[in-house]
């Protein structure tokens, strides 16, 4: 998973790790609850990879659950993050044989189970006589939008609701988005502080208005444009990360809307996609790179823009599968359409 910057969250994760690997012996749900953008996600991938957490539990799992699922995916997500099975050794298995697999495997175990972007409690219901209820000190940790659903699904359930960033936090990560570890010049400061408050308390926000900074001219006056373009928005997260989009280079535009062809939360396959991109004619050619190396290089910029993340990588760090923010997807996917980018067939 991606290290990624965390600002104003070290408070959470002091606390929620101790929930975790504290607290009763019987199986407990905790949640991690707020607005999309606010790094739920974020937040949870620290807590998975935590050091007091992978010195507690025997196994952890993760998959993401998504607004609409299959439970043959989830549990052949679940396995193999525990495992180093490929994916055909589960296709091939009907859903009971999936689940039978599954609590052999945690029988008597103590066991940490992530499930990321989950709507309701349905998913949880559908997959939990796969999940031994041992007295082990297992815990499930739920991400969502919906603070109710750790509370329906077990009556003890904790609920984290994450914070908006202070105006400090947001100035603090928005200069290390763009300037890492340097000082920002003081030319800077006040218009950069301004730009702080516009993103109202959003990280993702942040995180995106920093990548168009990161990749303008370090000017006072084009600072003074972004700030007075987001102080004339009624607030509306979207409409920051249309910057970004407005900002995009026009070679990177056409394979950004593309990410709207895939469904939402899925892992995109790096190969895959870079096919595409290329099939369709949106790679300039160059005569001194492969068409595969330039594509790469097009999606490693909308990484670095923060508008793709990485899912997997490759043992030589490489990207091997991506996917996108579910806000950020959104925002794509509302492009596309107005564009006339992407026919969406509703079902």
């Amino acid at each position: 998973m991606v290290d990624e910057i965390i600002v104003g969250l070290k408070d959470e994760i002091m606390k929620i790790s101790s929930q975790l690997v504290r607290g009763p012996d019987h199986l407990q749900i905790i949640s991690i609850t707020g607005m999309p953008g606010l790094g739920k996600t974020t937040l949870a991938k620290k807590l998975y990879n935590h050091s007091s957490v992978l010195n507690h539990f025997d196994k952890r799992l993760w998959c993401v659950v998504s607004q609409t699922y299959e439970r043959k995916r989830l549990l052949i997500d679940i396995l193999r993050s525990m495992t180093n099975l490929k994916e055909d050794k589960f296709l091939e298995m009907e859903v009971e044989e999936l689940g039978e697999n599954l609590y052999k495997n945690l029988k008597e175990t103590r066991y940490l189970l992530v499930m990321d972007d989950i709507w309701n409690v349905k998913a949880w219901d559908d997959l939990q006589m796969y999940f031994p209820k041992d007295k082990t000190r297992s815990r499930i940790l739920f991400t969502s939008r919906n603070k109710e659903v750790a509370s329906e699904a077990l009556s003890d359930g904790i609920i984290n609701e994450l914070p908006f960033l202070s105006v400090d936090d947001c100035w603090d990560l928005l200069q290390q988005k763009v300037f890492g570890k340097a000082l920002c010049p003081r030319e800077f400061q006040d218009v950069g502080k301004q730009i702080a408050i516009c993103c109202k308390g959003l990280p993702l926000a942040v995180v995106g208005i920093a990548a168009v900074l990161a990749n303008m001219e370090k000017k006072e006056s084009l600072w003074q444009e972004v700030a007075a373009s987001l102080s004339s928005y009624i607030f509306k997260e979207q409409d920051i990360l249309e910057l970004s989009y407005k900002h995009l280079p026009i070679n990177l535009k056409p394979c950004f809307l593309y990410f709207s062809a895939f469904e939402e939360d899925r892992e995109i396959p790096v190969k895959k996609l870079l096919s595409l991109w290329i099939s369709e004619g949106f790679i300039k050619k160059n005569e001194d790179k492969r068409l595969e190396d330039v594509a790469e290089e097009y999606l490693i910029d909308l990484i670095n823009r923060s508008m793709v993340q990485v899912a997997k990588r490759r043992s030589d760090n490489g990207v091997k599968a991506c996917n996108m923010h579910d806000l950020m997807r959104d925002m794509c996917m509302r492009i596309a359409k107005k564009a006339n980018f992407l026919k969406v067939i509703e079902e």
